[in-house]
């Protein structure tokens, strides 16, 4: 079963395991460690499939075992509550997934600590809940508590811390506070080259963010400046003609058109459209490119034939 589930066959892993399970059931004791790692087995990959209801009645099922043999506050059952968690939140039933993680979270700091890093995983889980309610200030809190636990334990810059900043900036951002958001993703930017180094597509995603932010700002040669930066990578990464490239020249486009730059909003506009053709790609995507040249031959209609 592992074995298939780490070639991502999660059909053939769930046969598997359901097979362990009829084995371990008639030949060991009902309440066996191994019964339990394949129930989470299963469940894991019932919450993969979207399959929530089974994934929590298994999950219960090894919470009732673990109370049953381990008591009530020990470290597994906190994480058992925060796997429930995790299948209440992809279910989007936030009221029961906080309820689970904040079970959790009082076993990991009454066992653990306040500053393991556990306590911090659930911190910025909590966040990520409250976010979902709409309650900015306290996801804030969560995951600046968060972010704490784990620039200490981990140091600055990991790549996890780096998730953590980035909760935070999005949080800002929707908030509709640029300037915090701005500062949370430059940091996030700088933890990224650092952990995951200069082409991923994590720095690629924050680049986008970054130069988004500053074209709102009006800021439109920073703004280039981020997009070109991430067109350069999204072409290590894909290729010259990749959809994300198209995406992205588009972007670029009409920074051009706003800066009066009709020559260059033209070129770039005009490759961003054969890389949509090219690809075969969808009407909505070509009439995207098609209303900005649509616009372009309204500001500037020396265009208008060429478009």
């Amino acid at each position: 079963g592992n074995l298939h589930y780490q070639e991502g066959n999660f059909v053939a892993a769930l046969i598997a395991y359901k097979k362990g399970l009829e084995v371990e059931s008639a030949v060991l004791e009902k309440d066996h460690p191994n019964i339990i790692v394949t129930l989470n087995n299963i469940a894991k990959i019932h919450k993969r499939q979207g399959k929530y209801r089974s994934a929590l009645s298994l999950l219960k099922k090894v919470l009732v075992i673990q109370c049953r043999t381990l008591g009530t506050s020990h470290p597994n059952i906190a994480n058992t509550l925060a796997n429930i968690g995790q299948v209440y939140y992809q279910k989007g039933d936030y009221t029961q997934a906080l309820d689970a993680y904040q079970k959790a979270l009082c076993i990991q700091r009454d066992e653990l600590g306040d500053d393991n890093i556990d306590v911090g995983a659930t911190m910025d889980s909590i966040g990520l809940v409250l976010f979902k309610q709409g309650l900015h200030d306290l996801a804030l809190r969560s995951f600046k508590e968060s972010l704490r636990i784990l620039e200490h334990e981990l140091g600055e810059n990991h790549r996890d811390v780096a998730v953590i900043l980035y909760n935070i900036a999005t949080t800002y951002l929707d908030q509709g506070d640029n300037d915090e958001a701005m500062k949370f993703f430059q940091e996030v930017l700088r933890v990224e080259r650092i952990a995951l180094g200069e082409d991923h597509k994590n720095v690629v995603m924050t680049l986008h963010y970054i130069g988004q932010l500053y074209h709102k700002q009006g800021e439109f040669n920073e703004a280039m400046e981020h997009f070109r930066e991430a067109l350069e990578i999204e072409t290590k990464i894909h290729c010259a003609c990749s959809l994300n490239a198209a995406r992205t020249l588009n972007r670029i486009g009409n920074l051009y058109l706003q800066k009066g730059d009709a020559a260059s909003a033209m070129e770039v506009y005009s490759e961003s459209m054969r890389i949509y053709k090219t690809l075969g790609h969808t009407h909505e995507e070509l009439s995207i490119v098609g209303f900005n040249f649509y616009s372009l031959s309204l500001m500037h209609p020396e265009c208008a034939a060429v478009a």
